[in-house]
């Protein structure tokens, strides 16, 4: 990647920042890259799923460029306090010195972070299983109200596979030899499928309160309203205030916990409407196949 390139081959700390800061174009938020949900019920109607992997690729490519560019400034840090140990505690007493009142406030807010995140991470991580569980059982609800809808037109196939003796593991009828009428009634399970199908798509894929699209808009708010603004808080507050006390430079600096958001609603958006058929099973004229 050009800007790992760039990493090794710049001289001075500062200088490194500043080429990385310059090869990094101002970059929309994550969230613009975002596409809409699909409407359509069945995959190859809109072709989401290559729109959603080119997506969920260029804001991954940002995410790493920002990545390289707030290395390089944490690298920076680095080197500071290896050169001089006590820079810190020394950048601290000369805010002591300067401007007591702040000092204090910071070095208070430092001792509560670190006693907050021993249960705000906690915290985090329980809400995250539990919109994880949540997702899963969505979907589960899904599966069950297809199979409820599925259900007379498998019942129907089942009694068809009794009268004509086939085995438990035969999911079509043959190709030849079987006569018109079974495959007539076949034609018409397959029609009866792909109907119950539809039915059911117009609850789950399409329907603008469905409970999959109202589950995501839940975990895009989790994302945006709670997770990206507490990662601020006790990742990015904390660095850059770390940084301005011995004076580093961060043009350049940004958060990456946005692209974090972003990147996490959009492959969970893809399993769950991964889900949907590839295409239709009837045509227009009629035909059905059993084949997905």
């Amino acid at each position: 990647m050009k800007t790992r390139v760039l990493l090794t081959a710049c001289v001075s700390g500062l200088v490194c920042v500043q080429v990385l800061a310059a090869t990094l174009a101002a970059a929309p938020d994550p969230s613009a890259k975002v596409p809409a949900l699909p409407t359509a019920c069945f995959a190859s109607q809109d072709h989401w799923s290559d729109t959603i992997n080119a997506a969920i690729d260029s804001v991954q490519q940002d995410h790493y460029r920002q990545n390289d560019v707030n290395s390089a400034i944490e690298q920076n840090f680095v080197q500071a306090q290896e050169a001089n140990p006590m820079a810190m505690a020394q950048a601290m007493q000369q805010q002591m010195m300067s401007d007591p009142q702040n000092a204090q406030k910071y070095m208070q807010r430092m001792m509560q972070q670190g006693q907050q995140t021993q249960t705000e991470i906690p915290a985090q991580q329980a809400k995250e299983k539990q919109l994880d569980d949540e997702s899963k059982a969505v979907m589960q609800r899904y599966r069950a109200a297809l199979a409820q809808v599925m259900g007379p037109a498998n019942a129907r196939w089942a009694a068809l596979k009794k009268k004509r003796g086939y085995g438990p593991e035969v999911n079509w009828p043959g190709e030849t030899g079987e006569p018109g009428w079974v495959y007539a009634e076949w034609g018409e399970i397959l029609r009866d499928r792909e109907n119950a199908y539809l039915a059911n798509c117009a609850q789950w894929w399409t329907a603008s309160g469905s409970p999959i699209r109202a589950y995501l808009k839940r975990y895009k708010d989790y994302l945006v309203l709670e997770r990206t603004p507490y990662y601020k808080r006790i990742v990015d507050e904390s660095a850059l205030e770390k940084y301005r006390l011995l004076k580093i430079p961060t043009a350049g600096y940004r958060t990456t916990t946005d692209y974090d958001a972003a990147e996490l609603y959009m492959k969970r958006a893809s399993a769950m409407f991964g889900e949907r058929r590839a295409h239709p099973r009837c045509s227009a004229e009629g035909h059905c196949d059993a084949l997905d």
